[in-house]
């Protein structure tokens, strides 16, 4: 009885042996078929070619030690469109100099040897607050060269919808704010204008003089000889009809005589001599252009003060709404038009793919501006250069060493 429960009890093991057998093999079949059981095995694969080492696999490019590339952190490509495609993983990081590391990146098996031939790792560090991220948007260009796009595209409508009506009532106010200047003002002014006539007193006299030799020089004695007999001739004539115009009014037969008063100058002397003084005028600001400045600035400098506070509390305030603000309403919606096209024009440049998913750099920006995550950005550019060096995406600003 023992003999034949014992060969029961064998016979029962091997049985529910087998049966573990089959059903661990159909799950590891069952398994081996799902995602876990994939990144498991691309886990294992990534480990295996860690260890191994492949020249086409790895690069070694030493990076500034500010960036903070660290082992684990992702490395991309960028696509034609902005998107980004993971292509690699930091796998070991070394100090290199004492502003530097070595480091070296692992390259997935579609990307290896994208490398080969040379080419940048270019990287930007986290953007820890909105003033990086946005450097970071415009990059490779610098900040204020995207200012020359932004203005290039709305200029145009500002000077076309708001100056023109902005000059011609600026013009307008200017003039009829001179025309009834408040007593405080023409004081200011007429004081500055006088200071500014004693500082000028030495050269005024100067161009008083050239102007008399140069229009001497012009007009000569045949010239004044010439004006005299004509405003001489003129008199006399304008006598003779006035005596005879008194007559005739004697037997009632009054009419009147046109009076003839001829310039001093003849046309052609008046033309040359209007010339001779432009040019003299012009050559004597021209030559006395560092004095003239000098006293200006002199006595603008000296009623600084008193220009600031009238034009903060007075002209200021007043060109601003009887001129600005209408000129504003006026071009609003030509401003506005030029505005959205330039923003629109930015984000397909800089944030948005063809598909309307966010760039590479406005991912990366979102990610570490959120505290997702704040490893730095990592991208490779191949090229063919025989070596490969690191870039700035974000150029450095001189106020970042500060």
């Amino acid at each position: 009885m023992w003999d034949r429960s014992f060969r029961w009890q064998r016979w029962a093991r091997l049985g529910a042996g087998a049966l573990a057998l089959v059903a661990a093999g159909a799950g590891a079949v069952s398994f081996a078929q799902t995602a876990p059981a994939a990144r498991a095995r691309a886990g294992l694969a990534e480990i295996a070619r860690e260890t191994n080492p492949d020249a086409q696999a790895r690069v070694s490019v030493e990076l500034p030690a500010g960036l903070g590339a660290r082992r684990g952190g992702l490395v991309y490509r960028e696509n034609s469109d902005g998107s980004g495609d993971i292509v690699g993983r930091v796998i070991d990081v070394a100090p290199a100099g004492a502003d530097t590391q070595r480091v070296t990146i692992l390259l997935t098996p579609a990307a290896s040897g994208m490398l080969a031939h040379g080419g940048k790792v270019r990287g930007a560090a986290p953007t820890l607050n909105v003033e990086h991220a946005l450097r970071l948007l415009v990059s490779p260009d610098i900040p204020r060269d995207e200012a020359t796009r932004a203005r290039d595209a709305i200029w145009p409508a500002v000077e076309k919808a708001v100056l023109p009506g902005l000059k011609e009532r600026l013009t307008t106010e200017l003039t009829q704010s001179m025309d009834n200047l408040a007593p405080e003002d023409a004081e200011l002014l007429n004081a500055t204008v006088g200071d500014l006539r004693k500082e000028l007193a030495p050269l005024e006299e100067q161009l008083l003089n050239k102007l008399a030799n140069r229009a001497w020089e012009v007009i000569g004695v045949s010239g004044v000889a010439e004006g005299v007999l004509r405003k001489a001739g003129d008199g006399a004539k304008n006598t003779y009809n006035d005596a005879k115009e008194w007559v005739k009014g004697w037997f009632g037969k009054k009419e009147e005589v046109e009076r003839q008063n001829r310039d001093f100058l003849t046309e052609e002397k008046a033309t040359a001599l209007r010339i001779a003084l432009e040019e003299e005028v012009e050559k004597f600001l021209k030559d006395n252009d560092r004095e003239i400045k000098a006293a200006f600035n002199k006595v603008l400098n000296e009623r600084r003060r008193d220009f600031i506070q009238k034009f903060e509390t007075r002209w200021g305030p007043k060109l601003y709404e009887k001129a600005i603000v209408p000129s504003w309403f006026d071009g609003e919606d030509a401003v506005i038009a030029a505005a959205e096209s330039y923003a629109n024009d930015f984000a397909r440049r800089r944030l948005l793919t063809e598909r309307g998913g966010p760039r590479l750099l406005l991912a990366y920006a979102l990610r570490t501006s959120l505290d997702i995550s704040d490893d730095p950005l990592l991208v490779i550019a191949p090229a063919r250069t025989g070596t490969v060096e690191f870039e700035w995406i974000m150029p450095r600003l001189a106020k970042d060493s500060r």
